[in-house]
């Protein structure tokens, strides 16, 4: 009787759920102010083009601990889902970059002189047992800004080091393993490094970034930020992983104009009705 219950088990679990993979990986932030928020840990769930990426340890206070984004349309739509809350909300990176574009534009930011430059591609070093191809990339530009009575004028250099996996396929890996150059707020130039840095072949399981400013006076500041995946193994993953909780409520990554119930609860605020 067990071994018939066993078997049974043993059908359902295969019909509701599929091959996918399942993998760590942190994000570590050294030097310059600030930079601690991208310190983060991820556990994550994929399967073709659904994703699950939970956040085990996270020092941005929009992205807690236990909170997770999910997608079942390789990052399209992608959903932050805090379940501490019973919410979630769509989270859509390009609409708040289009928020701190108004920002930057207020400040009259400027960035000009944008170059970048392939340095090397080769077989790279095996990342959690999979086999890499090593691209590194360096990016430069020059940023003025001028608001009220503070002016600036800074020289930016980023070095990226990839160490990438063509062999990965899974479509919703790109949820969170991705090349990502800091942004200048010029929509023309981002567009400019994102297509060199889309040239690299598969999903990044390691990204070294380098960035050094330097003022106008020649004092200089620089960051290192290093996201790696440590663990990564094919596994079957069940259906029911990337299903948004039928009890869950919908609210609002940005300001809705609604007031105190129009307020995020994932940075403290109250559900919207």
């Amino acid at each position: 009787m067990r071994k018939q219950v066993a078997l049974v088990a043993g059908i359902l679990f295969a019909v509701t759920a599929r091959a996918g993979v399942y993998y760590e990986a942190k994000t570590v932030a050294e030097g310059g102010k600030g930079v601690d928020q991208e310190n983060t840990t991820v556990k994550a769930w994929v399967s073709g083009d659904a994703a699950k990426v939970e956040f085990v340890a996270s020092n941005n206070p929009m992205l807690e601990p236990g909170a997770y984004l999910l997608t079942r349309d390789a990052g399209n739509t992608l959903y932050l889902v805090n379940p501490k809350d019973k919410t979630y909300a769509k989270y859509d990176l390009d609409a708040m970059m289009s928020m701190a574009g108004g920002v930057m534009k207020m400040m009259n930011l400027e960035v000009s002189e944008v170059k970048v430059e392939k340095l090397e591609e080769h077989p790279g070093t095996p990342v959690a047992g999979i086999p890499t191809v090593y691209s590194k990339y360096r990016t430069s530009y020059r940023q003025t800004m001028s608001f009220m009575m503070m002016k600036q004028d800074n020289r930016v250099e980023e070095i990226n080091e990839v160490w990438s996996a063509p062999s990965l396929v899974e479509k919703a890996l790109g949820v969170w393993l991705k090349p990502t150059p800091k942004k200048t707020g010029v929509e023309s130039f981002d567009r400019l490094i994102a297509a060199e840095m889309s040239k690299i072949p598969g999903f990044p399981l390691k990204v070294r970034t380098v960035t050094t400013t330097t003022d106008k006076k020649g004092k200089t500041q620089t960051t290192t930020v290093t996201m790696e995946v440590t663990t990564l193994q094919a596994m079957p993953v069940p259906e029911s992983t990337f299903a948004l909780p039928a009890d869950y409520k919908e609210v609002s990554l940005l300001p809705t104009g609604e007031g105190e119930e129009g307020e995020n609860p994932f940075f403290g605020g109250r559900r919207r009705k």
